[in-house]
C-alpha cells in the first residue's frame, strides 16, 4: 500500500499563525477554483471523501491539512496541504484579504514546504493568474499538474502539453509535468510517486 494511501485529515487553519508549527516536510495543492484540487488529492490517497470536493467555485476558503501516517511506527511523516483556489471572485472583503496575505507568505516563506503541486485545467493552459503564482514562487520545486486530461483528445493534449512546456521554459523550478485525470486514472501513479520522493528524502 502507497503511504500516501495511510492519510487522515488533521485540521483547517483560516491564517498563518494557526498551521502547524514548522516541522515535517509539507507538499501542498495550489490552483485557479474549480481546477480539480481536491479531487485529485481524493484520487491519489484512494480516499473518495478526505479532501472536500464541490462543484460550487471557491468552496475550499480554508488551508487544510491531512497528516501522512507511517504505518509500521504509526508516526505522521508529512502533510498534504490543500490551499484555497485563486480567482474566484465571490468573497467578502476580509476573505479576500484573508487569501491575499496567507497564499504568498505560506508559499514563499512556510520552510516544512518542499513541494508545490500547481493544477492547471488542461484545456485552458496557463492562466495570467497561473502565471503571476509562477512568478511569485522562485525557490521551491513546483510540479505542474495538468487536469482534466480526458477531456481533450490524444493530438489536444499533445498540443496542450507542448505549448505548456514552451510557456514554462523560463520557470527553472519546474520540475515535472504530469498529465492527470481522475476519471480516466492518468497520472495517479507518476504524481504519487513524485509526492513520495518530496516527503520521503
Amino acid at each position: 500500500m502507497s503511504i500516501l494511501h495511510n492519510i487522515y485529515f488533521h485540521s483547517s487553519a483560516k491564517t498563518l499563525d494557526t498551521l502547524p508549527k514548522d516541522g515535517l516536510p509539507e507538499v501542498c495543492f495550489v490552483g485557479r477554483s474549480n481546477v480539480g484540487k481536491s479531487t485529485a488529492i481524493n484520487k491519489i490517497t484512494n480516499k473518495k471523501k478526505l479532501a472536500f470536493s464541490s462543484k460550487t467555485p471557491g468552496r475550499t476558503r480554508l488551508i487544510n491539512m491531512f497528516n501522512i501516517v507511517e504505518q509500521k511506527y504509526d508516526k505522521t511523516i508529512g502533510y498534504l496541504v490543500d490551499l484555497p483556489g485563486y480567482g474566484y471572485a465571490n468573497l467578502s472583503n476580509q476573505e479576500k484579504i484573508d487569501f491575499e496575505d496567507n497564499l504568498p507568505k505560506y508559499v514563499q516563506y512556510r520552510k516544512s514546504l518542499v513541494g508545490i503541486i500547481l493544477l492547471i485545467d488542461m484545456r485552458r493552459g496557463i492562466t495570467s493568474l497561473d502565471n503571476d503564482f509562477l512568478h511569485l514562487v522562485t525557490s521551491k520545486p513546483i510540479i505542474i499538474m495538468l487536469t482534466k486530461a480526458d477531456k481533450l483528445s490524444y493530438t489536444e493534449r499533445v498540443i496542450s502539453k507542448k505549448i505548456t512546456i514552451e510557456k514554462l521554459m523560463e520557470f527553472k523550478n519546474v520540475t515535472n509535468i504530469v498529465e492527470f485525470s481522475a476519471t480516466k486514472k492518468i497520472g495517479i501513479s507518476d504524481a504519487s510517486d513524485i509526492i513520495k520522493k518530496l516527503i520521503i528524502k
